[in-house]
């Protein structure tokens, strides 16, 4: 166990470091954010705050949310094919996949940089709008909120390895990011809530892990809801990690032994 976590550790320093090598790009980025933070607030001034689908919520702190958490969702997304593809092209695949470490760990781990980054992105974009807007964030559910962001991680990593999956198989550039990413923003209640789109379509929302995500997070930090009220949420969250995670997991070695198996590991 404790060679996993220092095979684990080895995989996030490569890539902070590789990261925070560029310093200037690093503080930009920052920047970004708080600008990014400063848009949305005058943007949503232009939202009646009665609008259907706030539940009471000002439109601020909603759509905040959902811009924070559609960045994580697009971060477990896209890393895991983004890094196979990048160690196909380094040529480095190929060697950490027959090394001894269990496949599953070099998938997690590769993008584990990835996902801390996403979490401290995160934080600042609350961070900034606590500081500067005065936004309430209720943290007496804390526990519920960590629960929701886990396992929002999780089933969207599988939905992530599933992509890294198509790459390996197909040698080619995947078309099932760009169509998540597409029903995610459209359908997720990220950007304007779904009850807002014609009632004949608003049924794909409940097969997206992002809207049951952020149902539980604005409700628990936004509105304070606890535990027993959101734990509807919660289960639906989970039945759709239960389902994605195994599936990702399961094709990504179906996907390494046929590539294993042809010699292609490394082609592109």
């Amino acid at each position: 166990m404790i060679r996993l976590l220092r095979k684990a550790w080895a995989f996030l320093e490569r890539d902070l470091r590789a990261e925070t090598s560029y310093r200037l790009s690093f503080l930009l980025q920052i920047g970004g954010m708080l600008f990014s933070v400063l848009a949305f607030y005058f943007m949503t001034k232009m939202i009646d705050p009665d609008t259907p689908g706030l539940d009471g919520i000002p439109p601020f702190q909603w759509m905040l949310i959902g811009l924070s958490f559609q960045f994580y969702f697009s971060t477990a997304l896209y890393s895991f094919s983004q890094k196979i593809r990048n160690e196909q092209m380094l040529g480095t695949l190929e060697a950490m996949l027959v090394s001894p470490t269990p496949t599953a760990m070099v998938i997690f781990s590769s993008a584990s940089w990835d996902f801390v980054y996403g979490g401290l992105r995160v934080g600042l974009y609350l961070l900034f709008a606590v500081l500067l807007f005065g936004v309430e964030i209720h943290t007496s559910s804390l526990p519920t909120v960590a629960l929701g962001v886990l396992l929002t991680l999780l089933s969207s990593a599988g939905l992530g390895i599933l992509s890294a999956s198509f790459i390996l198989y197909f040698k080619r550039g995947d078309p099932i990011n760009l169509l998540l990413s597409s029903l995610t923003t459209f359908f997720g209640s990220v950007f304007f809530p779904v009850e807002n789109l014609p009632e004949s379509v608003r049924f794909i929302s409940d097969y997206l892990p992002i809207t049951w995500s952020l149902r539980v997070v604005r409700g628990a930090l936004l509105k304070g809801e606890s535990f027993a009220t959101l734990q509807y949420d919660l289960l639906q969250l989970g039945i759709l990690t239960a389902i994605l995670l195994p599936a990702g997991i399961f094709f990504s070695r179906f996907a390494i032994r046929r590539a294993k198996r042809e010699g292609t590991l490394v082609h592109y």
